[in-house]
């Protein structure tokens, strides 16, 4: 495995020459934040106020680099995500937290039935459609430590685009595949755990709505929602409503963001 770290690392360094010693664009340097605001029931039956601050840099254009700090309830901004790399030709290899090369589907994380790829710090190169990543399971204090890997590829043809993706953890030694088609205003997504059961959500979005219904194979019928988006110039409401089929449960939320 550090055979296969120290081999990624040389494209990355290679990368970074190539980039040296061809002509150099002027650099770009954008500074951005957000705020959001999330209202949604809790545990309690009460109505709770989330308060997200977000800051972020970014720089370069053949070389470059970002980093964004967060706060949380008015709590202490920390460091979020980060990445830094390097632009050659139809390609890119970064290093940094800079999140996964996963599919994607519209419902919320609580209510999603797919299996979600996440990543912490990993090196993650593109080509075209083609992407793969690395993640890195201690990268503190052992960068040949690689904890997974993955790999995705999307393809794209008028109005249909597929994507199919593959993550391994090399710990376990257990894939996860996932897979997601769309087609106009409506889409797809299927996963499936080495080991474990496949699940899957489809969507479709007309007018700033977006419905979605998801399940899996032992219950078909698991979750339906659908939320809003209205945009007054920076300012994005955005109204959400998931309805439990099993539980026979409504959860309503509203966010509102301000970007700038």
């Amino acid at each position: 495995m550090r055979t296969v770290f120290t081999t990624l690392a040389a494209v990355l360094i290679a990368g970074t020459a190539a980039a040296e010693s061809s002509s150099v664009a002027e650099p770009m340097f954008n500074i951005g934040g957000d705020i959001e605001l999330k209202i949604e029931e809790n545990t309690a039956g009460d109505y709770a106020a989330k308060t997200t601050l977000g800051l972020g840099v970014t720089a370069g254009q053949m070389a470059y680099g970002g980093f964004n700090v967060e706060a949380v309830d008015s709590n202490t901004f920390t460091l979020d995500e980060w990445h830094m790399g390097v632009q050659v030709d139809a390609g890119s290899v970064s290093v940094g937290k800079q999140g996964d090369i996963w599919i994607d589907a519209p419902s919320a994380t609580a209510h999603s039935t797919l299996a979600d790829m996440t990543m912490d710090e990993s090196v993650q190169a593109r080509l075209g459609g083609l992407s793969v990543a690395m993640e890195f399971g201690d990268f503190k204090n052992d960068v040949s430590d690689i904890e997974a890997v993955a790999g995705s590829y999307t393809l794209t043809e008028g109005d249909i685009s597929a994507t199919g993706a593959i993550d391994y953890d090399l710990d376990a030694k257990t894939y996860t595949l996932g897979g997601r088609v769309d087609v106009a205003m409506a889409g797809g997504a299927v996963t499936k755990a080495e080991g474990g059961v496949w699940a899957y959500e489809v969507d479709g979005s007309m007018g700033g709505i977006t419905a979605y219904l998801n399940g899996n194979e032992d219950d078909m019928a698991r979750n339906i929602g659908a939320n809003y988006s209205w945009n007054f110039d920076d300012i994005t409401v955005k109204p959400e409503v998931n309805y439990d089929l099993d539980a026979s449960e409504l959860s309503p939320s509203m966010t509102m963001s301000f970007s700038f």
